[in-house]
């Protein structure tokens, strides 16, 4: 018993220990539950550079009442923060400034001290350094210099690179580059590679500096850092020493040397173990003269022999307009024309005899597909009661075409004979001057143009000319004929029809006589001509090569300073008395090529002979230094600056057009004035120009747009009478040639623009500007702005406010008017203010009072007439059944049956009002639109306004 009494015992006494350390172990980890949560496990914070206070997340909060402090676990040596415990929080903040670009991350531990000296559990504290731009960019290098080649386009020429120090991507990444210097051909990348927009030129610039800035992504920008390229000279294969201009003196008849001191550079060119080909065409060009060049036709016999029916000063022609000039023009418009008098010349009985007609025309050429308008430069025609036509020269469809008729008593007249010869030649449509001469010797007719006998190529030989066969004329008692130039006599009509458009110097006649070949070339050539160099100078293998025309020269040889050498003697030659004065284009252009490859063409140079007055110009005495004489050396052989002629170019600068104006053409430099100064003095002696150019931006739109010439009073084109070539393309005008500034005007004052779809631009940029001595003297960039005005209809005010407000519908009627006249005429509106804003005001509000007031209305309309509808198909779907069963219709039919009878449609008569301004405002629609919108509205303007609805 007492063995088991102790056994009880210790049992009892195990069971009490081991519930004491369950209770001590329950309460200990109560204490380290409470210690963990004070803290939170992890903090994270951020801290600006410039700044101390730390922003933690989430806020450290304690009980102020447990928790006395909060330290930092130091397990690092450098922990530059401390934290404070104020009012519950814990304050962190840094001992000093930190630097991201340094250090960007701290991380350490803090700890809760309770108020009897516990400890909570450590909590993990992250700190972040936020980054400022405190740093700008930095170029690596000072300065930058590299050199490149002239003349080309480079991927790249040098990269610039620059750092910034900051430490994160927005503020320490570099993001762009940018040139300041303004006005350079050259462009920057973001990566800092800087290349060249145009080829460089040494002779523009030795070298180019550039200043160049580097950005970071916030936009802080660097210093800036400058690049030095400097652009390298590289020999460019080309020709100089060639003079602007050349004056050669009228009636001198001197052969003048071109290009004395003229130099061909081909650098460093060969050919591997060949010879290359060098080859050299020096062309004067005179085709905008008023027969392409000067001839002299005092030396040709046979031809004075030629009896000329147009001149100047015969009685028939004095109604004609001419040219101003000395020499014997006269202008066709197509509507124009003179009757020969009998007394000049009879050309009744021409074909039955040899004889020759010679004429020289300049053919205003249109494009077209018009195969059957004639235009006679020479026509005999019955005198009355008939049309038949006895001869005639004429063009058709750029044929060139002679009708011979045989009379009744050349032949039977019942055999076929050869009527109408039609030569298809391109120089009848090519708007330039040239020479025709027909010899008839039956049945031989030849044509000689320019000199030259006519001979068709081989695969048109048999059909050009086109030769047609007709009956003789039969007689006819009291016929006369009637001779004209220009037009053909329609007698039945009494006028003149199919006229000429162009230009007709001569028309010359011979009977009984066809001129030799040799007789007709007499004149042919230019009076004014090149020269080639003597055959002493030639080496072997070299050619010297002229064309017919003697305006053409091309040498060809393999040695340069030999090929050089050729061209220095060169020379012009003008042996006409009197000849045209003015200007004569000279252009050399030359290529190198080695056998089997590709040639290399040399830049092209112009220069131009300005034939000048004797009398007022000194003589060009040295031949091998020839001088430039004008009319300023009359002031001061030395100009200075002052006394330098300037060209001033004045006129209204902006011009407002309307919509039909500018469609049907308008003349945009009416208004201008061109005046030469010299020492703010007008000398008329000096009123003188060489060319004009007018450019247009953008380039004109063949489809829709067109400069042209006025038409009026007869001057359809000014320029062949004032010997001034004008050129019109889709970049605008150019004028060359040696005349006066009123000769210019002219022409200027008479240019049209049109634009058949005005609403493509709202405005057209025109700059003119003219120069003397080739370029020597240049005015100033005359700009002219056409502003298109486009049209604003008036808008009515709705009908309830016309029937209950006539004089406030009025009034506001004639306001929109006003309005839509501000547009066209600016300077003529009279705006009245308070009147017109006040009436707007009041009908606003009426507007909106009737509009509600229809619309409810015309709803209640609507709702009482389908139910009467219904109600009346209900009616005859019933009556149907009862008496009509054999013919009734499907019920959900008659529903759908619409009953007119008790609605009344009422259309908007304004509506009529709005499809005509739509319509005009779609002016430039296709055809096929316009129709459908016809057809659309047919029917609308056979309504009536009802006026029992409102």
């Amino acid at each position: 018993m007492r063995i088991f009494g102790v056994a009880v015992a210790v049992v009892i006494l195990a069971l009490s220990c081991h519930a004491i350390d369950s209770e001590e172990s329950a309460d200990r980890d109560d204490f380290y539950d409470s210690r963990e949560r004070i803290l939170e496990e992890n903090y994270h914070g951020l801290i600006k550079e410039n700044e101390t206070f730390v922003e933690i997340t989430p806020v450290i909060k304690v009980d102020e009442e447990k928790v006395c402090r909060l330290d930092i676990v130091k397990k690092q040596k450098d922990i530059p923060f401390k934290i404070k415990l104020d009012s519950g929080v814990g304050i962190l903040e840094s001992k000093r400034a930190l630097n991201c670009e340094k250090r960007k991350n701290y991380k350490f531990e803090i700890v809760a001290v309770m108020c009897d000296g516990s400890h909570s559990e450590n909590a993990n504290v992250h700190i972040s350094v936020v980054d400022i731009n405190e740093y700008s960019p930095t170029f690596l290098q000072p300065s930058y210099v590299t050199e490149v080649d002239e003349g080309r386009l480079y991927q790249e020429i040098l990269r610039v690179e620059a750092t910034d120090k900051d430490c994160t991507p927005l503020f320490g990444d570099v993001c762009k580059y940018e040139i300041l210097t303004l006005d350079q051909p050259f462009t920057i990348d973001n990566e800092g590679s800087i290349r060249n927009t145009e080829p460089l030129s040494h002779k523009i610039s030795h070298n180019h500096i550039l200043s160049v800035v580097a950005y970071d992504c916030a936009m802080k920008q660097s210093a800036p850092v400058m690049v030095n390229i400097r652009v390298r000279r590289i020999c460019e294969p080309k020709i100089s020493g060639i003079p602007e201009r050349l004056d050669y003196t009228s009636n001198s008849m001197e052969k003048v040397f071109l290009f004395p001191k003229l130099h061909l550079e081909l650098c460093d060119m060969k050919c591997k173990g060949e010879d290359m080909l060098i080859s050299s065409t020096v062309s004067l060009k005179t085709k905008h003269m008023a027969f392409g060049c000067d001839r002299d036709l005092s030396k040709c016999a046979a031809k004075n022999s030629m009896q000329e029916l147009l001149s100047k000063g015969s009685d028939f022609t004095k109604e004609l307009i001419t040219d101003d000039g000395v020499e014997n023009i006269f202008h066709f418009d197509g509507t124009n024309g003179a009757v020969v008098p009998k007394s000049v010349v009879d050309v009744d009985g021409l074909s039955a005899h040899p004889f020759t007609i010679s004429t020289m025309f300049r053919h205003h050429s249109i494009v077209n597909n018009d195969k059957l308008t004639k235009e006679h430069v020479i026509c005999s025609a019955d005198s009355h009661k008939m049309n038949r036509h006895h001869f005639a020269l004429f063009v058709r469809h750029c044929r060139l075409i002679l009708l011979l008729r045989k009379n009744y008593n050349d032949g039977d007249l019942n055999i076929f004979l050869p009527a109408e010869w039609r030569w298809k030649i391109p120089q009848v449509c090519d708007n330039e001057w040239h020479h025709y001469t027909i010899t008839v010797e039956s049945p031989k007719v030849e044509l000689f143009i320019d000199g030259i006998k006519f001979e068709a190529d081989q695969e048109d030989k048999h059909s050009n000319p086109e030769v047609i066969d007709d009956w003789p004329l039969h007689a006819a008692q009291g016929i006369n004929t009637t001779l004209t130039i220009g037009a053909c006599y329609q007698s039945s009509e009494n006028r003149l029809k199919h006229g000429f458009r162009g230009d007709i110097s001569s028309i010359k006649l011979i009977s009984r006589q066809a001129l030799s070949e040799e007789d007709i070339r007499c004149g042919m050539n230019c009076a004014e001509r090149l020269l080639s160099p003597d055959e002493k100078l030639m080496e072997p293998e070299q050619q010297v090569q002229m064309n017919s025309e003697m305006n053409e020269v091309v040498i060809e040889g393999s040695n340069r300073q030999n090929v050089e050498k050729l061209l220095q003697k060169i020379q012009y030659i003008n042996d006409k008395e009197n000849p045209t004065l003015g200007r004569r284009n000279i252009q050399v252009s030359t290529t190198v090529s080695c056998p089997m490859k590709k040639a290399v063409r040399l830049p092209s140079i112009d220069s131009f002979i300005m034939i000048v007055d004797g009398e007022k110009h000194q003589n060009v005495t040295d031949h091998e230094t020839p001088t430039i004489t004008t009319d300023y050396q009359e002031i001061n052989p030395q100009l200075t600056e002052e006394q330098r002629p300037q060209i001033v170019i004045s006129g209204n600068q902006n011009n407002l057009v309307s919509y039909p104006d500018i469609k049907s053409g308008v003349k945009f430099l009416d208004s201008l004035n061109i005046v030469v100064y010299i020492n703010d003095q007008i000398l008329e002696n000096l009123q003188k120009l060489d060319s004009c150019s007018v450019n247009v931006f953008p380039n004109l739109n063949a489809d829709h747009e067109e400069i042209t010439m006025s038409k009026q009073n007869h001057d359809h084109d000014l320029s062949p009478i004032l010997d001034i070539k004008t050129t019109i393309n889709k970049d605008g005008v150019e004028m060359i040639g040696y005349d006066t500034v009123t000769n210019y005007l002219r022409i200027l004052r008479s240019l049209i623009y049109i634009n058949r779809k005005p609403a493509y631009y709202l405005n057209r940029v025109f700059k003119l500007s003219c120069s003397q001595l080739g370029d020597r003297f240049r005015s100033a960039e005359f700009t002219l702005t056409l502003t298109v005005l486009h049209p604003k209809q008036p808008t009515l005010a709705p009908l309830p406010v016309v029937t209950e407000k006539p004089a406030v519908a009025a009034r506001e009627h004639d306001s929109s008017n006003m309005f839509a006249h501000v547009l066209l005429h600016p300077q003529e509106a009279n705006e009245p203010h308070a009147k017109t804003s006040h009436m707007q005001r009041v009908s606003s509000v009426q507007h909106s009072t009737m509009l509600i007031i229809v619309i409810c209305v015309s709803f209640v309309l609507l709702i009482c007439g389908v139910g009467i509808a219904r109600l009346r198909n209900q009616t005859q779907v019933t009556k149907s059944k009862k008496g009509h069963q054999s013919c009734a219709k499907n019920p959900s039919e008659q529903q759908l049956d619409w009953d007119d009878s008790a609605l009344t449609i009422t259309i908007n008569p304004m509506q009529n009002d709005n499809l005509t301004d739509d319509s005009s405002d779609s002016e430039n629609s296709d055809s096929d639109d316009e129709e459908v919108l016809n057809g659309r509205y047919k029917n609308v303007s056979q309504l009536e306004w009802d006026n029992t609805t409102m």
